[in-house]
């Protein structure tokens, strides 16, 4: 027989199994775990069931439906993680376990996002949504302009300060979207399936520009979405895409019809400088021009050529139907000779009369063809000049409404630091000790009395 201790302390299996989750929680609480995924499965009611390993040791996890739906990399079996979670206990049936609830998940390392971008990368260049043949041509001349990114961000300033310099007339239209986290592949994409749904021509965009500024391989990895990359894939509208910084490289970039490689590149290829536009209409204007007047004298001088055959025509004709008469008559009596004379004059003269009479028909015919040819390319000309002038001066006239003079000359002013930039708000205003302060017909500076 076995003598025990009757002083230790008794423990029900409810009780201890209470006490070791109490133990565990407390002294663990919120931890993170790094380790390899393995055996991952997910339930019909969306749980996530997985194992994270190290050599031979194991420890089972579970991620809830609302936190998988949230995560920004979702877990893959092989792949290494850092899971941030609570350590808790459960039992069940025959077991008692411990597992993780997993809230967020990392990725151990830029080696393994990287392994995830190729593995994907690879199997839609297989498809062909990368090809070069698919992607459409950017127009030279854009209209309408949505742009997708953060109004928050320095990149929407920089795109609109290059626009206000530029001078070139176009419809902007600004969609405020996330460019990093979870929300920002589902964000950017209704944005672009909506924009193709717009049947107006004039809302519809002409060109849709994504655009974000620079950022680790984590931050942009909302980019690399393969729902993304395919609702680019399927715009009929034209998309350029100006992610991050030039050696930044993300899925939707290759999927695009043109990448720039910074944000401000892809602003100074959509809008091209005034200047420019009209010195292209000009010369549009002069080779068109030269266009009529050539073909206005190529004209003339074949109506030219053919008023001289007809006319050679003519006479040789009547020359040969004279030297065949003349052969006849010769051979006859002269009582048949005046008839076949008589009659030869008769015929002759008929002759004479159609002849002329096709003659005049064949000038009339030709001169009607120039009249109806020149009043067609005078229309034309009248008509292209009218739609060059009102396109130059519907841009005159936008280009001058965007004169910020204008404004101050209507009693504003605008308020700059000592660096020439624009002060846009109080709080920046205070921390300057002095600021420019410029009217219409000049500038001064001032103490601001307010600097912090």
């Amino acid at each position: 027989m076995i003598f025990v201790n009757q002083n230790i302390r008794e423990y029900g299996v409810i009780q201890l199994s209470h006490e070791i989750k109490r133990s565990l929680e407390e002294n663990f609480g919120y931890i993170r775990l790094r380790g390899e995924v393995s055996g991952l499965s997910i339930s019909k009611a969306g749980h996530v069931f997985l194992s994270l390993k190290e050599k031979n040791d194991l420890i089972e996890a579970v991620i809830w439906p609302d936190k998988f739906q949230k995560l920004d990399i979702k877990p893959q079996d092989g792949m290494e993680v850092i899971v941030s979670g609570k350590i808790t206990t459960y039992s069940k049936g025959s077991n008692s376990k411990y597992q993780i609830m997993i809230d967020n998940v990392e990725v151990a390392g830029e080696g393994a996002l990287l392994a995830i971008y190729e593995k994907l990368k690879k199997s839609l260049q297989a498809e062909g949504l990368f090809d070069s043949s698919r992607k459409k041509l950017i127009p030279k001349y854009p209209k309408n302009l949505l742009i997708l990114t953060s109004i928050n961000g320095a990149v929407i300033r920089d795109i609109l300060r290059i626009h206000k310099d530029r001078g070139y007339p176009i419809n902007i239209n600004i969609m405020d979207v996330s460019v990093q986290g979870q929300n920002c592949p589902i964000e950017i994409s209704e944005a672009i399936i909506g924009a193709n749904k717009i049947t107006r021509s004039a809302k519809r965009p002409d060109v849709i520009l994504i655009a974000r500024g620079g950022g680790s391989l984590e931050d942009l990895w909302g980019f690399n979405d393969e729902f993304l990359v395919r609702a680019v894939c399927s715009s009929d509208i034209p998309v350029i895409t100006a992610i991050g910084h030039e050696t930044d490289t993300s899925l939707i970039d290759l999927a695009s019809d043109y990448r720039a490689p910074t944000p401000t590149a892809a602003a100074g290829e959509l809008f091209p400088e005034i200047s420019d536009v009209k010195r292209q209409i000009n010369q549009d204007i002069e080779i068109l021009n030269k266009f009529i007047k050539d073909k206005s004298a190529n004209f003339n001088l074949r109506y030219n050529l053919m008023e001289q055959k007809l006319t050679s025509f003519g006479t040789q004709y009547q020359k040969e139907k004279l030297i065949n008469f003349e052969r006849l008559s010769s051979k006859l009596s002269k009582q048949v000779l005046v008839s076949n004379i008589q009659n030869k004059k008769l015929k002759q003269n008929n002759l004479n009369e159609k002849i002329l009479r096709l003659l005049e028909r064949k000038l009339y015919d030709y001169l009607k063809k120039q009249e109806i040819i020149n009043s067609e390319l005078i229309s034309n000309i009248k008509g292209t000049i009218r739609d060059k002038s009102l396109r130059l001066s519907t841009n005159s006239r936008l280009l001058d409404s965007l004169n910020y003079k204008k404004t101050l000359n209507r009693g504003y002013a605008i308020i700059k630091d000592q660096n020439k930039s624009i002060v846009e708000s109080e709080k920046v205003a205070k921390q300057h000790k002095l600021v420019n302060i410029m009217f219409s017909d000049g500038e001064i500076t001032v103490k601001n009395q307010n600097h912090k």
